[in-house]
Order: structure tokens, then sequence, then C-alpha cells
């Protein structure tokens, strides 16, 4: 199916940033690298889970007929690499066989000690990519947009990829480093938001909470298959401190620039209630709470760790009943993520090493629109609308485990074709929905809604255009040459 799509959560960025400091480039720091899995990386990520391909490069988000991108700018947390005695080469090597980041960048990443000075490069990197790239006959492109009007400008031209950025992870402002000897300074985190307001490009929402303690608020385990490789106790499972609300208050702030908006993946379902309850007081009203690539437990927070479903991962990462309500009644949306572990129990995503592929694939699907169909079975028992507030929000080249079938980008179209058979089959039956307006809907409305179309009423309503101060903008250094950064990343 050839549908437009638009990709709320991707990391593009991650593995070609982090491969910018190596010794010697290569295509490898290539945002238009393509690299389609063969038959042996398909059966290393089967057998051990490990994902050594690029899932969302330019190239394959053309392919894939996505044409807006949520670029997630993420500077991995130093938890990661470092962690009591496991810290030196040996642990670099190990995290890069595991991320694919590049070995050189995991060694930088574990002697830094200032997260936004990161993220200002790595949207330094982003900004100084080929802006074209010859395909066949085509010529693809990208461009970054600001603001709604610019979307939908953009929208009229032909193979143009349209980048909206984001961030993951509030520690970019500068904090969760206590551990590592530097103590966070609310001074310089509020600071750090200005200036960041006050880019060019500043980002449309963050996802406020990640893999360990930012100093703000809590996170939710996520990391369990690493063992005692990572410690994510501190703050985990808590609700938000004191700079954490202060945090929350300035990015939403208009005086300051254009609100960033507020993800909630990875937050904890302590923090998650509070900031709820904190947004269903706001004197300017309630502002819409995103989450840009979740999946649902299947049941309510009232029946965690007693409830069993047949097919979802029943985790805390992921959102309850009440979760998705809440997301809803503030006018938010939630985009369904790709990440087999995060949307199935073990059962539910196991991959065929030497079985039929085409019955996994028709799995992948359908595990697919469980999710859906739960939302929309939940809203539609309030009288909600329900097929409205959802998108997708792959993850791709975020360290994730793919689901059989769906591995990159370039997979989306078939993945559209096995939606809709799914959406045929079940509005074909005799299936529980009530509001007429939920239940007599045509298979391709829903399908196209998820895919592109409520991304499209979503920043007409939300996106618009930044306060830009030309002196915060990425350090004044946008307009270095690709090669210049490099290079000096490099000697990092």
């Amino acid at each position: 199916m050839n549908l437009p799509i638009a990709d709320w959560h991707v990391h593009p960025n991650l593995k070609t940033y982090g491969h910018s400091f190596d010794r010697s480039l290569s295509d490898k720091s290539s945002l238009w690298k393509h690299d389609s899995p063969g038959f042996l990386k398909k059966l290393l990520n089967r057998v051990f889970g490990l994902t050594r391909f690029y899932q969302a490069t330019y190239a394959s988000l053309h392919s894939g007929g996505v044409k807006i991108a949520f670029v997630s700018l993420y500077p991995f947390e130093k938890g990661f690499f470092e962690n009591g005695m496991l810290n030196g080469p040996l642990t670099a090597f190990f995290a890069n066989m595991v991320t694919g980041i590049g070995f050189r960048r995991v060694r930088h990443l574990q002697k830094q000690l200032n997260y936004f000075n990161e993220l200002e490069g790595e949207m330094r990197f982003l900004l100084n990519a080929e802006k074209s790239y010859p395909r066949g006959s085509e010529i693809l492109s990208w461009e970054i947009s600001d603001s709604w009007k610019a979307v939908s400008q953009e929208l009229t031209k032909e193979n143009s990829l349209i980048i909206i950025p984001t961030i993951e992870g509030s520690h970019v402002f500068n904090s969760g480093l206590g551990a590592f000897g530097k103590e966070t300074s609310e001074k310089q985190v509020l600071r750090n938001i200005d200036r960041l307001k006050n880019w060019r490009h500043s980002p449309f929402f963050i996802t406020f909470a990640h893999n360990f303690s930012n100093d703000f608020c809590g996170h939710a385990p996520s990391l369990e298959k690493l063992g005692p490789l990572v410690n994510q106790k501190p703050q985990m499972g808590g609700g938000f401190t004191e700079l954490g609300w202060t945090v929350i208050k300035s990015l939403l702030d208009d005086r300051n620039g254009r609100p960033i908006l507020v993800d909630l993946k990875h937050m904890s379902l302590q923090s998650r209630k509070e900031i709820y309850a904190w947004n269903g007081n706001r004197v300017k009203g309630k502002s819409p709470l995103i989450v840009s690539h979740g999946a649902v437990t299947g049941c309510s927070w009232e029946e965690k760790g007693r409830f069993h479903h047949p097919l979802f991962c029943e985790a805390e990462i992921n959102f309850y009943d009440e979760d998705i309500l809440e997301i809803m009644s503030s006018g938010g949306f939630f985009a369904l993520q790709l990440d087999a572990n995060r949307l199935g129990n073990s059962r539910a995503i196991r991959k065929p090493v030497f079985g039929d592929k085409k019955q996994g694939f028709e799995s992948s699907c359908r595990l697919i629109w469980a999710h859906l169909r739960h939302i929309g079975e939940l809203l539609d028992s309030r009288g909600l609308p329900a097929w409205d507030q959802v998108g997708l929000g792959s993850d791709f080249d975020g360290t994730i485990n793919p689901l059989e079938g769906i591995w990159t980008a370039e997979d989306f179209p078939a993945m559209a074709e096995g939606l809709l058979l799914e959406i045929e089959r079940y509005l074909d039956s005799k299936n529980c929905l009530s509001d007429l307006n939920n239940k007599y809907v045509e298979p391709e409305d829903i399908l196209n809604k998820f895919l592109f179309g409520n991304t499209l009423d979503f920043l007409k309503k939300h996106y618009s255009h930044p306060a830009f101060n030309p002196e915060h903008e990425v350090g004044k250094m946008h307009q270095l040459s690709h090669l210049k950064i490099l290079l000096s990343s490099s000697r990092g």
C-alpha cells in the first residue's frame, strides 16, 4: 500500500551520529545509509534479539512512505556505560555490540559530563546532513520544520521528508549526574531550557523521563534484561521532585518561547498519576499529554500485578486504561511503538527461526491491531471517539527488538496491508462497539487516521510557530561544515 505515514518517535541519528566519532568516515555515519537486513542479520535478531542493522535512515523512511518523522535527539545516559567497575574499553566494546552506535562514541560518552553539550552536538549533526540523495531517476530530500505552516507547505512537495525535532530524556538539561560527581544546578537547568526553547528549530515535545535518575521525576523499569550491568534503582518508581515541577512549568510556559509538550513514556506510574492531577488543575487549562512510543497493558492500574493478559506485556512502562483516558481527556495523543518486547509477552512475540515467516508477520500485524482495538474499545465504552487520537511511533533505531516481518521502515507498506485485513475482519464481526460513529466506519479511514490523518489534526492544533532568538541557536555553531563537526567529535 502506498499510504503517507507519520512516525512519532524515530532515531535515524542515533547510530549514524555515533559512527561520526569513528576514526575514518564511512557511510555508517550517513543519514542516507541504506541497510536492508539480510538473512544473517535477521537470524541474529531472531536468536539473540540483537538489531545489528539500520532501521530508519532517511533512505528507509522514504522507501516506507514516511512523510513526517518526529526525530528524537537522545544523548545516551552515562548509566548505560558506567556502573561500578564496568566503565572501561571492554564495557564500551560490549555496549557497542548491543547498541550499534560505535566503540569510539561509547568511549566518548563514558567520559563526558555535560548532556546539554551532547544534545547540541547531535542537533548540529542533524542540521548538517546532506539535503538530497539520488535514487534511480528521483531526488529524495528532507526539510526540518518548525510549525504547522511549514509542515503544510512542505507536504505539497514530492519526495520530501519532513523532520520535526523532539527529545528523549530531560536529563539533557544536565541533570542526573550526581553518581558521577556532578550535582544538578537548578540555575543551569533553567538556563538550558531557555536556550533550548529559543532554538530556531526548537523541539516539539520531550520524553520527560528515561532510563535513569534525572532528579526531576521517577522512571519505570526498562532495562530488566541487562540485569546487574546497569543500576536503574535511584528514583525508579518514585514521583516528582520540587525541581521537577519547576522544570515542567518552564517547559510549558509560553512566555519564554513556544511550549515544549510533555511525553509520558518512561515515567513511573506514580509520576504519571501526579502529572494527571497537576495538569487537571492548571489555571490555563490542560496541556495535551503525549505518548510518543507506547503500548498498553490491557488492564486497570488497580489490577497491576494481578492481571495477566493473553497477549500484552504488563510492565509498568506500558500504559493502563486510566492512563489512556487521562491522555485522551487532555486532548493528547497516543502513538503505538513497534518494539516487540513492549507490545507482547514472550509467547506473543516469539520469532520463528525456521518456521513460517508469513505466519509470523501476520501475528505481528494482529498484535499491533490488538493494541489499537483495546484503545478503541475502551474509548467507545466511555462514549468517546475511538480512532481519533492514535498514531504510529515505531522507536526504530532506538535499540529495539522489532516484530517479525516489520524489521525497518521499509516494511511499513506491508504492515499497512496486514493491518487493513485485521481492521476489516474486526468491523465485519460482531464487535462490542456501541457508538455508531465508531462502529460504522470504513476500514481504510481507521488505517489512514492511524498512519497519518490524526497526526495532521494534532499538528494543526498545537504546532505553532516558535519564538526564535538567534543568539541561542545551537551554540551559534549551526553554520559549521559537517566535516569540521566530525573531526571535532573524533578528537573527543
